[in-house]
């Protein structure tokens, strides 16, 4: 997925880039409702050498987006639909009264434990290219 923008900061061998509202975005202003700014500054590796005030050309690879996306959402929705509905079937075996509310509370725990654990590897992953946007030409 390529996307242009223009570098804001330089960090050590990344940079901080503003994306440009991509011409696929409608109008509808969902993303950033009640802000006049359309802009999205994500952090970039930059093995090019870009300066502050390039544009640039990012690209982070499909299944890399698709991975990090499953991470930060599938998981935790994995974890509470199976917390409620696991739960609840072995509620229901030991025959236990108001397994529903239970149900819910063991899958907003499960839900609460997943985004504990993708919190504390988070420096992990930032510490992986293999999420981060490349910075892979410099356009003026």
């Amino acid at each position: 997925m390529k996307r242009t923008g223009k570098v804001i900061e330089i960090k050590g061998n990344r940079a901080k880039v503003t994306l440009q509202k991509h011409s696929a975005c409608g109008n509808c202003g969902a993303c950033h409702i009640g802000d006049e700014n359309m802009n999205i500054d994500i952090e970039a590796i930059n093995e090019i050498n870009a300066k502050v005030g390039d544009f640039v050309e990012i690209d982070l690879e499909t299944p890399n987006v698709l991975m990090a996306a499953f991470i930060a959402y599938g998981i935790p929705f994995f974890t509470l639909i199976f917390g409620i509905f696991g739960s609840f079937k072995i509620f229901e075996i030991l025959n236990i009264s108001n397994k529903e509310m239970y149900s819910f509370i063991v899958g907003f725990i499960l839900l609460v434990i997943s985004y504990l654990c993708i919190k504390l590897n988070e420096t992990r992953f930032k510490d992986s290219k293999k999420y981060y946007s490349k910075i892979t030409k410099i356009l003026s």
